[in-house]
């Protein structure tokens, strides 16, 4: 009985997570879109500073872009940032 209760739970979360659709929001800098109830976020034209809970991950040292695009992806809830500025 408990495993059918934890089994009917894991698959509401399950399809929660994947049916929840994607979000997008114009910003005064840019766009905000977000997928998965924010498991995976991209802004665009965004400069704003990268939070000290994320590992940081810098794209124009690695790509040597002269003119930045400001856009930054942010994957698990911000663990993970990768920025282009």
């Amino acid at each position: 009985m408990k495993s059918k209760t934890l089994l009917t739970l894991a698959i509401c979360a399950v399809a929660a997570s994947l049916f929840s659709g994607c979000s997008t929001q114009k910003t005064r800098t840019g766009r905000n879109n977000s997928f998965l109830g924010g498991l995976v976020t991209y802004d665009t034209g965004s400069y704003r500073s990268v939070s000290a809970n994320t590992i940081d991950v810098d794209a124009t040292q690695f790509l040597g872009r002269v003119n930045p695009s400001g856009d930054k992806l942010s994957l698990g809830w911000g663990a993970l940032t990768l920025h282009d500025y």
